[in-house]
């Protein structure tokens, strides 16, 4: 089943040359607005998401050249997410970003030298963030080169990882407190986002990872009722740790062949 895309401006060279780096999302290209549901949106500012059931200006795109991404990714400095993967002197491990989605982890932690094995199950999402890397290595941004992407199930690869760290970011559950990002709101009510992240714990744990780290919500329980070892905690919210073995200068090997595409 393929998707509608709105090009108002027919810029078919470029955007038939970025789409060509997302050969796994089937795309109709038109220049009208669908009435309902959701729809791929081209303009010179790349590719974005946008919903019928949201204001047309509003949209989901991610960029790491300007805006608040970009400037976390320049400002970065031990912040908790550095601190949980072990990051320290003389030492980048590898990650394996099992829930990759829009790229602010990742971008953050290839920038300060991590090679990062990305996966993101859901095509679109995987879409938006292929695009953003595209438009990042475009501007030249070096540390796009230490990130793999692929749009896969991440349940199909935790097995293979020898090293390094693996990390899983669960999107927060609708019922939160706070009031969810226009982002969230159009991913929640996109279809293809469940995760299952009770079975990649469980893969995780399994794997030959020196380290799993948990994304949570501060105040949210553990994730499969898995008790970590340690935490470290941010503002809003937590990594849970879970060390199977000290960090060593093999773990920042790349997981060479561990993504093909």
């Amino acid at each position: 089943m393929g998707w509608v895309g709105v090009d108002r401006h027919c810029q078919v060279v470029s955007r038939d040359t970025a789409m060509a780096q997302i050969h796994w999302l089937s795309v109709h290209w038109q220049v009208d607005v669908p009435a309902s549901g959701h729809y791929l949106w081209w303009d010179d500012q790349g590719l974005s998401l946008k919903s019928a059931a949201f204001d047309f200006r509003s949209g989901v795109r991610v960029d790491f050249v300007e805006g608040t991404q970009a400037r976390r990714i320049k400002a970065v400095t031990g912040e908790p997410l550095t601190r949980a993967m072990g990051c320290q002197k003389g030492l980048r491990p590898a990650i394996f970003d099992a829930t990759a989605g829009l790229g602010g982890d990742l971008s953050v932690l290839a920038n300060i030298g991590c090679a990062v094995c990305a996966v993101e199950r859901q095509p679109v999402v995987a879409a938006l963030l292929r695009d953003a890397l595209r438009r990042a290595e475009d501007s030249n941004a070096d540390w796009c080169e230490r990130v793999q992407l692929q749009c896969a199930d991440s349940l199909d690869l935790i097995s293979h990882v020898s090293h390094g760290v693996v990390y899983i970011d669960p999107m927060f559950p609708k019922d939160r407190k706070s009031a969810p990002s226009l982002s969230m709101q159009v991913l929640h009510s996109l279809g293809g986002t469940t995760e299952q992240p009770e079975r990649l714990i469980d893969a995780a744990l399994d794997s030959g990872a020196a380290r799993v780290v948990v994304k949570r919500p501060i105040k949210a329980d553990f994730l499969a009722g898995r008790v970590p070892s340690s935490q470290v905690m941010g503002k809003t919210v937590r990594f849970d740790l879970y060390p199977r073995r000290k960090l060593t200068d093999e773990d920042a090997y790349p997981h060479q062949g561990l993504i093909d595409g």
